[in-house]
C-alpha cells in the first residue's frame, strides 16, 4: 500500500508585537530608560524563541528582522550576543542562525529537575494513533504560545505531518493551541488573545473568528479547526489539565477532510478524553509538574 505524506510546508509564523514602551525618568538629572534592561531581555528571548521555531532549516537575519520588529542593526547586535554565550550557532553555509550548545544544556539540566511530561503522555500518544489510524500530536502551552513536543503515526496510509516536534504557534491555532485557549479563564484568554493579536492575523484568524471558534469549542466539548497551509485537513483537539484545572497543553488528531465527518471527530473526542482523563489524574496526583 502507497503511503502519502503531507507535509505543511507553507506555515507562517506571526511577527512579535514591539515591546511595550514607557516614558523616560529621569534619575540624578539623567534621562533614563526604566525597561532598557528588561527590554533587552525581552527582545533576545523574542529571537531566539523564532530560531528555535525555525527547527532544523534556521532562520535567516531577514527572517528575524521582520517576525520580531525590530531593525536589522538591533536584530544582528542581539544576535552577535546570543552566538557569544552559545545560545545560536551560524551556520556560514546557509546563512541561517540555529539553536546553540547552551541551549541543549538547559534543556539536559531541565530534564533532570523535572519529570517528563512529554514520557508520560508517550503511552496514551501511541494508544490513540493505533486506535485512529491517523496522526497524532502533543501540544504544550509555552506562555502565549504552544509547542509540539510530540508526534505519533497511525496506520493509514496518508499521513497528515502538518507539524514537526519543535513547531511553535500562537494559542489559538490549530486544533490543539485552540484547545488549549478555549479552555483558559476568560479574563485570561482575552489577554492572550490581545497579546498575540497580530501573529493569529498571519494565520487568518481575526478577533471575531477566532472567537467563534472558542464558542463552538464551548458548545462541542472540543476544538475543531482547519490546518492553516493544507485544504482538505483537519484536526481535532482535547485539552490537559493540570492539578488546578488550567490547561498544561492538548493532544489532538490530524487527518485528511474525508475521514472527519462531525460523527467521526465525536468519536475522536471520546477516545481523546478517555485518555486526557488518565493523564489529568497523573496530573492531580503531583507526580507531573504542568507547563505554563
Amino acid at each position: 500500500m502507497e503511503v502519502v505524506h503531507i507535509v505543511n510546508q507553507t506555515e507562517r509564523r506571526g511577527r512579535l508585537p514591539p515591546a511595550e514602551r514607557r516614558r523616560p525618568r529621569s534619575r540624578n538629572g539623567v534621562r533614563v530608560d526604566a525597561r532598557a534592561g528588561t527590554q533587552s531581555i525581552e527582545r533576545a528571548f523574542a529571537i531566539l524563541k523564532e530560531v528555535m521555531a525555525a527547527g532544523a532549516t534556521g532562520a535567516s537575519l531577514a527572517s528575524l528582522v521582520e517576525k520580531v520588529g525590530l531593525n536589522r542593526t538591533t536584530t544582528f547586535r542581539i544576535l552577535r550576543c546570543l552566538l557569544a554565550q552559545g545560545a545560536i550557532r551560524y551556520d556560514s553555509q546557509a546563512m541561517r542562525y540555529l539553536l546553540g550548545p547552551l541551549a541543549f544544556e538547559i534543556h539536559v539540566a531541565g530534564e533532570h529537575q523535572r519529570p517528563d511530561l512529554r514520557a508520560m503522555c508517550a503511552p496514551a500518544m501511541e494508544r490513540v494513533a493505533q486506535a485512529t489510524g491517523d496522526t497524532v500530536f502533543l501540544m504544550l502551552r509555552s506562555g502565549d504560545d504552544s509547542i509540539c513536543v510530540d508526534r505519533r503515526l497511525g496506520s493509514y496510509p496518508i499521513k497528515t505531518l502538518v507539524a514537526e516536534i519543535g513547531t511553535r504557534r500562537p494559542l489559538g491555532v490549530g486544533a490543539a493551541g485552540l484547545a488549549i485557549l478555549s479552555a483558559l479563564p476568560e479574563d485570561e484568554r482575552i489577554r492572550v488573545m490581545r497579546a498575540n493579536a497580530r501573529r493569529l492575523a498571519r494565520y487568518g484568524l481575526s478577533p471575531r473568528a477566532l472567537a467563534a471558534a472558542i464558542q463552538n469549542a464551548h458548545g462541542a466539548g472540543f476544538a475543531s479547526a482547519p490546518v492553516h497551509g493544507l485544504n482538505g485537513v483537519i484536526s481535532v483537539g482535547v485539552p490537559i489539565r493540570d492539578a488546578v484545572g488550567k490547561p498544561s497543553g492538548a493532544i489532538s488528531v490530524t487527518a485528511i477532510a474525508d475521514r472527519m465527518s462531525r460523527t467521526r471527530q465525536r468519536e475522536l473526542m471520546e477516545i481523546l478524553r478517555a485518555e486526557t482523563a488518565q493523564l489529568e489524574m497523573l496530573l492531580r496526583d503531583g507526580s507531573v509538574i504542568a507547563g505554563s
